[in-house]
């Protein structure tokens, strides 16, 4: 059999982050989230995905012989499921609204029509003693799911965040102690 029995990853733990744009990420996987990172609390057991999508033109010379395939309108986005619904969570579920606390302890929470509201986004995933942590310099929550409100199933916040990419076109940067990993050269 090829290949090492240890380099599978099922990632046990994680948590998410949010902060604003241009916040200053940790640069290693060690340094704790700090102020202005917030997190979403807990996440659902389903876990984080990433979906792509792009065009594909193939271009064919006399004879029908493929010859190149050229993509473009390139797309990135995440899902991760919200459990709480707390301060941060509405902030992403209701961009532009607000909430606020009276002395009482009553809390009010005005919603509005959602307006775009580009943010950096962490994602930390834990394998026993294997950090990853994925770092989203600018995306936003462009769609949230269904919120069932039940007797009988927890109420959750699913979030599609797009992710866009900065000039340079990095998209998200990966941080891991994780062996396998690879330089991959300039």
């Amino acid at each position: 059999m090829a290949g090492d029995i240890a380099n599978p990853r099922i990632w046990e733990g994680a948590d998410a982050y949010v902060a604003p744009t241009g916040t200053t990420a940790p640069v290693d996987v060690t340094t704790a989230w700090a102020a202005p990172w917030e997190a979403l609390g807990l996440l659902s057991e389903d876990g984080a995905s990433e979906t792509r999508e792009a065009d594909s033109t193939d271009h064919f010379a006399w004879g029908g012989i493929l010859v190149r395939t050229t993509r473009s309108k390139h797309k990135r986005s995440m899902k991760v499921t919200a459990l709480e619904d707390n301060a941060v969570v509405f902030g992403l579920v209701n961009p532009g609204s607000t909430a606020s606390t009276d002395e009482t302890g009553l809390t009010t929470r005005t919603v509005k029509v959602p307006t775009s509201d580009i943010k950096a986004f962490g994602l930390e995933t834990r394998d026993g003693a294997i950090t990853r942590r994925r770092i989203i310099p600018r995306a936003e929550v462009v769609e949230v799911g269904e919120i069932k409100l039940s007797d009988s199933d927890m109420t959750a916040f699913e979030l599609t965040i797009m992710v866009y990419p900065d000039a340079d076109g990095v998209l998200y940067v990966d941080l891991t102690d994780d062996e396998q990993a690879e330089d991959l050269g300039s």
